[in-house]
């Protein structure tokens, strides 16, 4: 469902979803050494700013960065963006941007936070980020989201972050001395094609359940003879417990293994791991489960970034 409200100070008209905001902002953009006015409104088919959103990449900066390009926007986030986007540039005037605050949901603590700013001109969608990716704790949105009415950010005037730069796909270019501002071909073939359905991320496997490896992996525990649990008479609580951690180690080494083997891949493990963090250790303690973590870690099993944000997630419920 969109929701409007109307700022008559700012003559803004404001759309969301949820933590997710599009609004117009009287932002003054500078092309060429002069100010613009955007090709608004601008009426956006469906297909096409789902393909655009869908073909925005980037690549992290410094010793920890992970390889490769990686997209900007998820499928949740994408569908949750889409309506609202086209319904604010349908009456936007020239003098307006679309400015776009998003939330995708982690896999493990927090909100990944992307801030850009929209507009049309000369028939090429042009779209400037000030934040990619960046990590929000439940807090740090709730207060944002209270401040969104009256904090102006303008990513046009940024040409550069430490932590990322944007990767310029099929009709995509970079605003000339910026990292941080792409260029769309609106007409290139690869925006005007029918919506791709994609398999989903990690995250939406495990809400909607459409993932194959639990199956998968319980045909594969019968044929090795069972589950691997075992059940000793008259146990304590920290038999339990301690059973219990070598159960969630185990599942992860033998994941491992089947990557290593080409049994499962890489997007398996990540999102099996990722739901055993999620679900499995809720018999243990706040201590068991740090210690877990810790050990977790030590043999390889989860990544520096897994431990921190779980650690960080269990030390706040402490």
């Amino acid at each position: 469902m969109i929701y409007v409200r109307e700022f008559h100070e700012t003559h803004a008209d404001t759309y969301t979803d949820g933590q997710i905001i599009v609004k117009h902002e009287e932002l003054k953009v500078k092309k060429n050494g002069r100010y613009i006015q955007c090709d608004h409104p601008y009426k956006f088919q469906e297909n096409v700013i789902t393909n655009a959103l869908s073909n925005i990449y980037f690549e992290e900066k410094g010793l920890l960065k992970k390889k490769g390009a990686l997209r900007v926007f998820q499928d949740d986030e994408i569908r949750k963006l889409v309506p609202l986007i086209i319904q604010a540039f349908s009456v936007a005037t020239p003098s307006q941007v679309i400015a776009i605050s998003s939330y995708s949901e982690r896999l493990l603590l927090t909100d990944q936070q992307n801030y850009c700013i929209a507009f049309i001109l000369d028939h090429s969608l042009n779209i400037a980020f000030s934040r990619v990716h960046m990590l929000q704790t439940y807090n740090d949105t709730m207060s944002e989201k209270k401040q969104y009415t009256t904090k102006k950010e303008n990513p046009a005037q940024i040409k550069r972050s430490r932590f990322w730069k944007l990767i310029p796909a099929a009709g995509q270019r970079l605003e000339s001395n910026h990292e941080n501002w792409l260029v769309i071909d609106l007409s290139d073939k690869i925006y005007q094609q029918p919506v791709i359905q994609r398999t989903g991320t990690i995250d939406e496997k495990i809400k909607v359940g459409t993932s194959e490896l639990d199956t998968r992996l319980k045909k594969l525990e019968e044929k090795m003879g069972g589950t691997g649990e075992t059940h000793a008479p008259n146990p304590s609580i920290l038999i339990k417990e301690n059973r219990q951690e070598s159960k969630i180690k185990n599942k992860l080494m033998l994941l491992r293994e089947m990557v290593d083997e080409g049994i499962i891949s890489a997007e398996d493990y990540d999102y099996k791991k990722a739901k055993i963090l999620r679900e499995a250790m809720g018999n243990l303690g706040i201590k068991e489960q740090l210690q877990e973590i810790k050990d977790l870690k030590t043999e390889g099993l989860i990544t520096e970034t897994d431990y921190t944000e779980k650690k960080k997630e269990l030390l706040d419920q402490f």
